[in-house]
């Protein structure tokens, strides 16, 4: 006899992965208000440290704030409506920060577009936390390298077409009109992905247990810490993943220098090296929901953590600037397998029940890197210099690489 249950479920996933594609070109539209955003901040006359911030602001309240926002959104039944709503306020701080430049003095606008992003990134670190749990109740546990490869490959033409039209459209109003028009603009997809979003439909979580009510707060963070503790799965993924991108967090700030200083590009081979690595990421993304679906995860997520962490130590020893292109064009495509990878194996390791919390415990895991290795790589530029600092950022991604080979070998890869 035939489950009636399976065609509903099929129907309601399929219906899932249209929401989340239409929801991937919204994403891309307001990607490219976060890439022009900083160059706003200069032109208003932001300092290197100012500009900093906007890197910064995100992760140290994401490291400081993920785990209370995963315990208070592990208490929604549904988390979907939550997800969408957070997203929409933390995108709308696009337009709010347009806002703000245009009615106050010039000399404070680059501290009001600032404070206006520290409160933003309040929503924006609820709607990460919350992200992990919603993708992988609309794909399946089958269905995340194929739901997730589409949808970032898609996101990311998006945002490369919007990039191109950006660019070109600002030369026909004046500064500072035109990027704040753009910014309004670019949060109206913001609001195209609230209207998309809210309609996913995933199972609800389990209810939170009567025990837990009245405790105190020392019960509480007892509990929560055995809670993570007796996960040691998840734990042991955590450290490899954290010394991963703790290495590749120490070549971004060092690549800019790289390119401007080392090998004296000019803007235009700047642009090149940039679009490069979004087609390779792109790729990547195709490719390795491929390779996922006739493999395993595991095939995609070991050879890209691999390349990906060889890419800085290739860096540090070219001088040719097309070859340069052609290995950002690798680390792109390298990038995106460990991306989707990495999403895999968390979620592999996420218990369902609990699942909102342990992806705050993941969201404050790898901030802490977020915040501490670019200051750690700008410090590797002056001491010892640029080419050296990207040899170290390697070995420490290749360390990271080296336990998520010896886990597999152990038979701890999934």
């Amino acid at each position: 006899m035939k489950d009636p249950g399976r065609p509903a479920l099929a129907d309601a996933r399929a219906r899932n992965y249209r929401l989340v594609l239409v929801d991937s070109v919204f994403v891309g539209i307001v990607t490219v208000a976060g890439m022009f955003l900083p160059t706003f901040l200069v032109r208003l006359g932001a300092s290197g440290t100012e500009v900093g911030l906007l890197t910064s602001l995100p992760a140290i309240t994401a490291f400081l704030l993920a785990i209370p926002f995963g315990r208070w959104l592990q208490r929604r039944r549904n988390i979907v409506p939550w997800y969408s709503r957070l997203r929409l306020v933390a995108w709308l701080s696009y337009a709010a920060i347009a806002l703000v430049v245009a009615v106050v003095p010039r000399e404070l606008a680059v501290p009001a577009a600032l404070t206006v992003w520290a409160a933003a990134s309040l929503p924006s670190t609820a709607g990460l936390v919350a992200f992990p749990i919603v993708m992988d109740g609309a794909a399946g546990p089958q269905g995340r390298f194929d739901l997730l490869g589409q949808r970032w490959a898609i996101s990311g033409a998006a945002a490369t077409i919007g990039v191109i039209l950006a660019g070109q459209a600002l030369g026909f109003v004046a500064f500072p009109a035109n990027f704040e028009l753009l910014l309004v603009v670019c949060s109206l997809g913001g609001a195209g992905s609230f209207l998309v979003s809210r309609q996913i439909v995933i199972a609800d979580q389990p209810p939170r247990p009567a025990a837990d009510d009245g405790t105190t707060l020392r019960t509480r963070i007892r509990g929560f810490v055995q809670l993570v503790r007796g996960r040691g799965t998840f734990l042991e993924f955590e450290v490899r993943a954290f010394v991963f991108t703790f290495g590749m967090g120490l070549a971004t700030p060092l690549l800019p220098l790289f390119y401007v200083h080392e090998l004296a590009a000019p803007n235009e081979w700047i642009g090149i090296i940039g679009a490069a690595q979004s087609v390779g990421g792109m790729a990547g993304y195709l490719v390795a929901r491929r390779v996922a679906r006739r493999r395993s995860g595991v095939t995609v997520l070991l050879p890209s953590i691999l390349v990906g962490a060889l890419v800085p130590a290739g860096m540090a020893v070219l001088h040719d600037l097309p070859t340069v292109a052609g290995l950002a064009l690798i680390g792109g495509l390298a990038m995106a397998g460990a991306q989707l990878g990495l999403f895999n194996e968390l979620m592999a390791r996420v218990p369902r029940e609990h699942g909102v919390t342990f992806s705050s415990v993941d969201q404050t895991v790898q901030n802490l890197g977020l915040i501490v290795a670019p200051s750690v790589g700008g410090l590797l530029a002056v001491t010892i210099g640029v080419r050296q600092g990207l040899g170290i950022a390697a070995l420490v991604s290749l360390a990271g690489a080296g336990l998520f080979v010896l886990a597999w070998r152990r038979g701890g890869a999934s």
